[in-house]
């Protein structure tokens, strides 16, 4: 009987430290996810190095730099993953990188005429490169669009759009439209590219840049952007097109025009009025992409975020696991009194 004891209380032990284990694997399995879900749904924030405020002056006098105070304008900088969510890279059927585009509704892509006008055969979204890879999301490109009144002419508003396959809200944000009708108030801005400094060759990685806005007339249907007065010695240039020009997080223009000619290193002491691209500002546009908008939602059963909300993958991760085995399985009761039973007939 003694004997028999000792081995009931031995696996009474067993029991109590299995179930002990298993409900502190299932804790950290449940905060695990919990803490991917607040990552992914931008809990942290990462506002701040969503623009940099740098602390020079960007007004030349063609000898010699002086300061303003609160620039925007800073140094070309490598993106991080989903830092702009609404951004796509616009592929050739031959996996050759295009250009630059703005995700602005479900399955809508906002870059130039020119674009569409090259054999576009798909756009990778949830990207930081212009190639495809393991964590971006292909959609085909369904048909294209430009601006009713362009021909080809550098005064032409040179804006279109591609029409993809739709996706659901965990892959990307929309970019805002900037309300604004008028660039007068614009004094600098940030760029947004693939490749802005990236020799032939190079894979082109999503980075962006601070410039300062200068129009020479008004009103403007173009916007000038130069980097001037900081001290860098990142390979300053433009070679890209299509892509956002934000204010805000706000959509204020899209590069037509990049710079080729990059400059390896910059001076916050002389001044070159080093220009980067030509922008047509979004109030050009805005009220053929607000009808072409509407019409797209008016079909449109998944909404996206608007930026700087990031892709909400709450959704997405609650199909997954309702689908799917559970993270962990607690024992039941039913199984914790079956094991009792079956230790009381050892007795």
């Amino acid at each position: 009987m003694n004997g028999k004891n000792g081995i009931l209380r031995f696996l009474l032990l067993m029991i109590l430290i299995y179930l002990h284990i298993d409900v502190i694997t299932c804790d950290n399995v449940k905060k695990s996810v919990e803490n991917d879900n607040r990552e992914d749904n931008g809990d942290n924030d990462d506002s701040n190095v969503d623009s940099l405020d740098i602390p020079s002056d960007n007004e030349t006098n063609n000898i010699t730099c002086t300061r303003r105070q609160n620039s925007q304008m800073h140094e070309i900088t490598a993106a991080k993953h989903k830092q702009f969510p609404f951004m796509a890279a616009i592929m050739s059927k031959q996996n050759e990188y295009l250009c630059s585009g703005s995700v602005v509704s479900n399955g809508l892509i906002l870059t130039t005429a020119t674009c569409t006008l090259l054999p576009t055969g798909y756009v990778l979204l949830n990207t930081t490169k212009g190639k495809n890879d393991e964590t971006s999301v292909v959609l085909q490109v369904r048909k294209s669009e430009k601006y009713p009144t362009y021909t080809g002419s550098e005064n032409d508003k040179n804006v279109g759009l591609l029409y993809t396959d739709k996706h659901n809200n965990s892959i990307a944000s929309k970019i805002k439209l900037t309300n604004m009708s008028s660039v007068s108030s614009i004094v600098d801005f940030e760029g947004i590219g693939f490749g802005l400094n990236a020799d032939v060759g190079q894979v082109k990685e999503l980075q962006y840049v601070g410039m300062e806005h200068r129009s020479h007339y008004e009103p403007a249907e173009a916007m000038h952007a130069y980097f001037d007065c900081v001290e860098t010695k990142v390979s300053t240039c433009y070679r890209d097109t299509g892509g956002p020009v934000i204010v805000n997080n706000e959509l204020v223009g899209i590069v037509t025009k990049g710079q080729d000619d990059c400059t390896k290193e910059i001076s916050s002491t002389y001044a070159i009025n080093k220009k980067m691209a030509d922008i047509l500002p979004t109030f050009a546009f805005k009220a053929w992409l607000d009808e072409k908008i509407r019409k797209n939602e008016e079909q449109e059963q998944v909404s996206l975020a608007t930026y700087p909300i990031k892709p909400d993958l709450r959704e997405n991760i609650y199909k997954l696991t309702k689908s799917s085995e559970p993270l962990c399985h607690p024992p039941s009761l039913s199984v914790v009194i079956i094991m009792f039973v079956n230790l009381l007939l050892l007795l």
